[in-house]
C-alpha cells in the first residue's frame, strides 16, 4: 500500500489547509486535487481487492461491446489524474477508425491502467508514454510503449507475484495483468524491451468472446 499511505498523507495535507483557510481560488484548487486524491485512493484499495478475488478465482467476468479507441481514451484520460502522471504525457498513436470487439470492461480497465502506471513510473519528467490499439486478423492488440529499458534480470521475474524493482509492497502491477488477462480475459501478455524500441507490453484479445475456447 505504498501508493496508498503517500496518496493518503497528501490529501490530509490538504484538508489541513483547507481548515486553517484559503483564499476562493487555492481553495477550489484543493477540494479538486482532494477529489481526485480521494478517488486514487478508493481505485487503489478496490484494485487490491479485485487481485484477491481473482486469486481466488471469485470474479464473475461481465462480457460487453465496446469501442477499442474511445475505451483506451478514457483510459489515458484517468491516468492524467495519477500521481505517475505528473509533468509527463500520455499520448494515443496511430488513431485508427473505430475498432469493436467483446471483453469485461471493468477487469480490462483494471489490466491497462496498471500497465500505463507502470510505464508512467520509469518514464523521465517530460518524456512520453505512447499507447496504440490495432485489429490484426480476429485480435484487438492494445500497446504501451516508453522509452525506458528493463534490465535482463528484472525481465526474467517481471510477472512474478510480488517481485518490484521499488520495495516489497509494490510488485503487484504486471503480476495482477497477467493474471486478469490470462485467466479471465482469456487473452495474452506480452512484452519486449530493449535499447533499440524501448519497452512495448502487449495485451492482445480476441475480438469475439464467443469465439474463445473454454
Amino acid at each position: 500500500f505504498h501508493d496508498l499511505m503517500n496518496t493518503a498523507g497528501g490529501l490530509n495535507g490538504l484538508l489541513s489547509i483547507l481548515k486553517v483557510g484559503a483564499a476562493p481560488e487555492e481553495a477550489h484548487e484543493l477540494i479538486n486535487k482532494s477529489e481526485q486524491a480521494s478517488q486514487i485512493i478508493l481505485e487503489e484499495i478496490m484494485s487490491y481487492r479485485q487481485l484477491r478475488a481473482a486469486e481466488n478465482g471469485d470474479i464473475q467476468v461481465k462480457i460487453e461491446k465496446i469501442d477499442a479507441v474511445d475505451f483506451l481514451r478514457i483510459a489515458v484520460n484517468r491516468i492524467s489524474f495519477h500521481e505517475v502522471g505528473k509533468y509527463k504525457r500520455t499520448e494515443i498513436v496511430e488513431n485508427p477508425a473505430n475498432i469493436s470487439f467483446e471483453t469485461d470492461r471493468l477487469l480490462l480497465q483494471r489490466v491497462l491502467i496498471n500497465l500505463l502506471k507502470n510505464a508512467l513510473e520509469a518514464t523521465e519528467t517530460d518524456g512520453v508514454v505512447r499507447v496504440s490499439v490495432h485489429e490484426i486478423n480476429d485480435k484487438i492488440v492494445f500497446s504501451i510503449m516508453n522509452n525506458g529499458v528493463i534490465p535482463e534480470d528484472v525481465r526474467m521475474q517481471i510477472f512474478q507475484r510480488s517481485f518490484s524493482t521499488k520495495d516489497k509492497n509494490r510488485g503487484l502491477g504486471t503480476y495482477s495483468v497477467k493474471l486478469i488477462t490470462e485467466n479471465y480475459l482469456k487473452g495474452k501478455v506480452s512484452f519486449i524491451s530493449n535499447e533499440t524500441e524501448g519497452t512495448i507490453f502487449k495485451v492482445e484479445l480476441n475480438k469475439s468472446w464467443q469465439e474463445i475456447p473454454g
